[in-house]
Protein backbone atom coordinates (compact mmCIF):
# COMPACT_ATOMS: atom_id res chain seq x y z
CA UNK A 1 0.00 0.00 0.00
CA UNK A 2 2.72 2.17 1.05
CA UNK A 3 4.22 1.98 -2.93
CA UNK A 4 0.93 2.43 -4.11
CA UNK A 5 0.64 5.74 -2.55
CA UNK A 6 4.18 6.76 -3.10
CA UNK A 7 3.38 6.23 -6.62
CA UNK A 8 0.03 7.91 -6.64
CA UNK A 9 1.81 10.83 -4.97
CA UNK A 10 4.71 11.16 -7.95
CA UNK A 11 1.90 10.77 -10.61
CA UNK A 12 0.08 13.53 -8.98
CA UNK A 13 3.28 15.97 -8.98
CA UNK A 14 4.23 15.30 -12.45
CA UNK A 15 0.87 16.32 -13.36
CA UNK A 16 1.23 19.57 -11.21
CA UNK A 17 4.30 20.27 -12.71
CA UNK A 18 2.84 19.47 -16.45
CA UNK A 19 0.22 21.98 -15.82
CA UNK A 20 3.07 24.75 -15.42
CA UNK A 21 4.28 24.24 -18.69
CA UNK A 22 2.91 25.61 -21.76
CA UNK A 23 -0.27 23.60 -23.71
CA UNK A 24 0.60 21.35 -25.97
CA UNK A 25 -2.57 21.96 -28.27
CA UNK A 26 -5.51 24.48 -27.92
CA UNK A 27 -8.07 23.06 -24.78
CA UNK A 28 -11.52 23.03 -25.10
CA UNK A 29 -13.24 25.43 -23.67
CA UNK A 30 -17.43 25.43 -22.31
CA UNK A 31 -19.40 23.04 -20.96
CA UNK A 32 -19.36 19.40 -21.68
CA UNK A 33 -21.17 15.88 -20.64
CA UNK A 34 -19.94 12.14 -20.91
CA UNK A 35 -21.70 9.30 -19.18
CA UNK A 36 -18.66 6.52 -18.15
CA UNK A 37 -18.43 2.46 -17.52
CA UNK A 38 -16.18 1.81 -14.98
CA UNK A 39 -14.24 -1.66 -13.98
CA UNK A 40 -11.88 -1.77 -11.38
CA UNK A 41 -9.25 -4.26 -10.09
CA UNK A 42 -7.37 -4.79 -6.41
CA UNK A 43 -4.36 -6.72 -6.98
CA UNK A 44 -4.72 -7.76 -2.97
CA UNK A 45 -8.30 -7.26 -1.80
CA UNK A 46 -9.08 -6.64 1.81
CA UNK A 47 -12.23 -7.69 4.21
CA UNK A 48 -13.29 -10.85 1.91
CA UNK A 49 -14.76 -8.44 -0.42
CA UNK A 50 -13.56 -9.76 -4.13
CA UNK A 51 -10.90 -8.20 -6.06
CA UNK A 52 -13.35 -6.10 -8.86
CA UNK A 53 -15.93 -3.61 -8.65
CA UNK A 54 -17.82 -1.90 -11.00
CA UNK A 55 -19.94 1.98 -11.59
CA UNK A 56 -20.82 4.13 -13.45
CA UNK A 57 -20.97 7.82 -13.73
CA UNK A 58 -22.44 11.02 -15.14
CA UNK A 59 -19.56 13.71 -15.93
CA UNK A 60 -20.15 16.83 -16.09
CA UNK A 61 -17.39 19.41 -17.25
CA UNK A 62 -16.18 22.39 -17.88
CA UNK A 63 -13.06 23.59 -19.84
CA UNK A 64 -10.98 26.99 -18.72
CA UNK A 65 -8.54 26.76 -21.80
CA UNK A 66 -5.97 25.98 -19.10
CA UNK A 67 -7.50 22.18 -18.55
CA UNK A 68 -10.89 21.08 -17.26
CA UNK A 69 -12.76 20.65 -13.90
CA UNK A 70 -15.30 17.61 -13.90
CA UNK A 71 -17.67 16.90 -11.47
CA UNK A 72 -19.10 12.93 -11.56
CA UNK A 73 -22.17 11.51 -9.87
CA UNK A 74 -22.03 8.08 -9.83
CA UNK A 75 -22.72 4.63 -8.07
CA UNK A 76 -20.33 1.55 -7.07
CA UNK A 77 -20.62 -1.98 -6.00
CA UNK A 78 -18.03 -4.25 -4.67
CA UNK A 79 -19.70 -7.13 -3.38
CA UNK A 80 -17.50 -9.69 -1.22
CA UNK A 81 -17.96 -13.35 -0.59
CA UNK A 82 -19.56 -15.38 2.50
CA UNK A 83 -16.59 -16.62 5.17
CA UNK A 84 -17.41 -18.66 8.12
CA UNK A 85 -15.59 -18.09 11.93
CA UNK A 86 -16.51 -19.23 15.38
CA UNK A 87 -17.64 -16.88 18.64
CA UNK A 88 -15.12 -16.04 20.87
CA UNK A 89 -15.01 -18.42 23.92
CA UNK A 90 -12.63 -16.46 25.94
CA UNK A 91 -15.48 -15.40 28.14
CA UNK A 92 -17.03 -18.39 29.27
CA UNK A 93 -17.06 -19.15 32.88
CA UNK A 94 -16.34 -22.25 35.12
CA UNK A 95 -19.92 -22.57 35.53
CA UNK A 96 -21.05 -23.34 32.07
CA UNK A 97 -20.82 -25.77 30.02
CA UNK A 98 -17.80 -25.36 27.20
CA UNK A 99 -18.91 -24.44 23.40
CA UNK A 100 -19.45 -27.13 20.55
CA UNK A 101 -17.63 -26.15 17.63
CA UNK A 102 -19.28 -28.46 15.27
CA UNK A 103 -22.47 -27.48 16.03
CA UNK A 104 -21.49 -23.42 16.49
CA UNK A 105 -21.15 -20.94 13.26
CA UNK A 106 -21.03 -17.58 12.20
CA UNK A 107 -21.54 -16.59 8.63
CA UNK A 108 -20.98 -13.14 7.50
CA UNK A 109 -20.49 -11.15 3.91
CA UNK A 110 -19.00 -7.74 3.38
CA UNK A 111 -19.88 -5.67 0.52
CA UNK A 112 -18.98 -1.70 -0.65
CA UNK A 113 -20.95 0.47 -2.72
CA UNK A 114 -23.31 3.03 -2.70
CA UNK A 115 -23.46 6.72 -4.49
CA UNK A 116 -20.49 8.89 -5.80
CA UNK A 117 -19.26 11.70 -6.10
CA UNK A 118 -15.85 12.70 -8.16
CA UNK A 119 -13.98 16.15 -8.44
CA UNK A 120 -11.34 15.94 -11.56
CA UNK A 121 -8.90 18.27 -12.93
CA UNK A 122 -7.51 17.41 -16.98
CA UNK A 123 -5.26 18.78 -18.94
CA UNK A 124 -4.11 17.48 -22.31
CA UNK A 125 -0.82 15.68 -23.13
CA UNK A 126 -0.63 16.33 -26.82
CA UNK A 127 -1.88 13.81 -29.55
CA UNK A 128 -5.03 12.18 -28.37
CA UNK A 129 -4.29 11.98 -24.91
CA UNK A 130 -5.07 13.77 -21.60
CA UNK A 131 -3.90 12.94 -17.55
CA UNK A 132 -6.51 13.32 -14.91
CA UNK A 133 -6.47 13.48 -11.44
CA UNK A 134 -8.82 13.73 -8.01
CA UNK A 135 -10.72 12.25 -5.57
CA UNK A 136 -14.05 10.50 -5.06
CA UNK A 137 -15.93 10.62 -2.09
CA UNK A 138 -18.95 8.50 -0.73
CA UNK A 139 -19.53 4.39 -0.68
CA UNK A 140 -20.88 2.18 2.41
CA UNK A 141 -19.09 -0.53 3.92
CA UNK A 142 -21.73 -3.06 5.13
CA UNK A 143 -21.39 -6.16 6.82
CA UNK A 144 -23.98 -8.94 7.75
CA UNK A 145 -23.49 -11.32 10.07
CA UNK A 146 -25.75 -14.51 11.51
CA UNK A 147 -24.69 -16.74 14.13
CA UNK A 148 -25.70 -19.56 16.06
CA UNK A 149 -23.42 -20.63 19.35
CA UNK A 150 -23.98 -23.51 21.40
CA UNK A 151 -22.81 -25.31 24.28
CA UNK A 152 -22.33 -29.22 24.88
CA UNK A 153 -24.53 -30.91 25.35
CA UNK A 154 -27.29 -28.70 24.76
CA UNK A 155 -30.65 -29.84 26.22
CA UNK A 156 -33.39 -29.85 28.67
CA UNK A 157 -31.09 -31.36 31.31
CA UNK A 158 -28.00 -28.84 31.20
CA UNK A 159 -30.26 -26.40 33.49
CA UNK A 160 -28.16 -23.27 33.92
CA UNK A 161 -25.11 -24.68 32.67
CA UNK A 162 -25.96 -24.58 29.27
CA UNK A 163 -26.71 -22.06 26.84
CA UNK A 164 -27.32 -21.23 23.19
CA UNK A 165 -26.92 -17.69 21.74
CA UNK A 166 -28.20 -16.55 18.55
CA UNK A 167 -27.79 -13.15 17.34
CA UNK A 168 -27.62 -11.56 13.43
CA UNK A 169 -27.17 -8.15 12.03
CA UNK A 170 -26.20 -5.61 9.19
CA UNK A 171 -24.65 -2.98 10.28
CA UNK A 172 -23.14 -0.29 7.89
CA UNK A 173 -20.63 2.90 7.96
CA UNK A 174 -20.36 5.38 4.94
CA UNK A 175 -18.74 8.44 5.45
CA UNK A 176 -17.56 11.01 2.96
CA UNK A 177 -14.28 7.94 2.71
CA UNK A 178 -11.92 10.23 0.22
CA UNK A 179 -10.40 8.15 -2.33
CA UNK A 180 -7.86 9.74 -4.37
CA UNK A 181 -7.11 8.74 -8.02
CA UNK A 182 -5.15 9.87 -11.20
CA UNK A 183 -4.34 8.56 -14.50
CA UNK A 184 -4.45 8.99 -18.39
CA UNK A 185 -7.04 9.04 -20.83
CA UNK A 186 -6.77 7.76 -24.47
CA UNK A 187 -9.33 9.94 -27.42
CA UNK A 188 -11.14 6.85 -29.47
CA UNK A 189 -12.67 8.96 -31.48
CA UNK A 190 -14.93 12.62 -30.81
CA UNK A 191 -17.40 10.92 -28.89
CA UNK A 192 -15.59 8.51 -26.83
CA UNK A 193 -12.35 7.51 -24.98
CA UNK A 194 -10.85 5.01 -22.91
CA UNK A 195 -10.01 6.12 -18.74
CA UNK A 196 -7.17 4.75 -17.08
CA UNK A 197 -6.59 5.46 -13.19
CA UNK A 198 -5.03 4.23 -10.22
CA UNK A 199 -7.43 4.75 -7.13
CA UNK A 200 -6.41 4.33 -3.57
CA UNK A 201 -10.32 3.28 -2.25
CA UNK A 202 -10.91 4.71 1.01
CA UNK A 203 -13.04 2.82 3.32
CA UNK A 204 -13.75 1.73 7.25
CA UNK A 205 -14.43 -2.13 7.29
CA UNK A 206 -16.58 -3.60 9.77
CA UNK A 207 -16.18 -6.96 12.04
CA UNK A 208 -18.53 -8.05 14.33
CA UNK A 209 -17.09 -9.96 17.62
CA UNK A 210 -19.74 -12.10 19.95
CA UNK A 211 -18.67 -13.47 22.85
CA UNK A 212 -20.00 -16.53 23.15
CA UNK A 213 -22.10 -17.96 26.62
CA UNK A 214 -22.29 -14.07 27.45
CA UNK A 215 -25.79 -13.32 27.20
CA UNK A 216 -27.79 -11.76 29.75
CA UNK A 217 -31.03 -14.06 29.71
CA UNK A 218 -31.15 -17.59 29.45
CA UNK A 219 -34.27 -19.58 29.16
CA UNK A 220 -35.17 -23.07 29.73
CA UNK A 221 -37.55 -24.46 26.97
CA UNK A 222 -39.09 -28.53 26.04
CA UNK A 223 -35.98 -28.71 24.00
CA UNK A 224 -33.40 -26.98 25.94
CA UNK A 225 -32.15 -23.73 26.96
CA UNK A 226 -31.79 -21.33 24.48
CA UNK A 227 -31.60 -17.54 24.44
CA UNK A 228 -34.71 -15.70 23.09
CA UNK A 229 -35.07 -12.26 21.25
CA UNK A 230 -34.72 -10.64 24.51
CA UNK A 231 -31.25 -11.42 25.40
CA UNK A 232 -28.65 -9.10 24.79
CA UNK A 233 -24.59 -9.72 24.66
CA UNK A 234 -23.58 -6.66 26.67
CA UNK A 235 -19.91 -7.89 26.00
CA UNK A 236 -20.01 -7.96 22.15
CA UNK A 237 -18.43 -5.43 19.72
CA UNK A 238 -18.16 -3.90 16.69
CA UNK A 239 -14.48 -3.56 15.32
CA UNK A 240 -13.40 -1.03 12.45
CA UNK A 241 -10.40 -0.78 10.53
CA UNK A 242 -9.81 2.10 8.01
CA UNK A 243 -8.68 0.66 4.55
CA UNK A 244 -6.81 2.42 1.73
CA UNK A 245 -6.97 -0.76 -0.64
CA UNK A 246 -5.09 0.10 -4.43
CA UNK A 247 -7.04 -0.22 -7.53
CA UNK A 248 -5.80 -0.47 -10.96
CA UNK A 249 -9.67 1.27 -12.79
CA UNK A 250 -10.46 1.01 -16.61
CA UNK A 251 -13.38 3.01 -17.86
CA UNK A 252 -15.61 3.89 -21.26
CA UNK A 253 -16.57 7.37 -21.57
CA UNK A 254 -19.44 7.99 -23.86
CA UNK A 255 -19.57 12.17 -24.83
CA UNK A 256 -22.98 13.15 -25.55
Amino acid sequence: MTKALNALRSGLLVCMCGSLMPLAAQEETGFSKAFKFRLGYAPSPKDHLRAPYSGFSLDLGYGLGLGRIGLELGYIYKTGDNYFTQADRSLLSSSQLPANPAKSMEDKRNQFAGFTVRTTFSRDLGGDWRWQAGVQFGGTFTHQYVGDTQSSPWDATTGAAGWRDFYLGVPTKGGLNPSPFGGVTWKVDKDSSVELNLMLLNYTALEYHHFAGTGTVYANSASGPYSDGTTVYPHDRLDKTRRVVPHFELAYVFRF
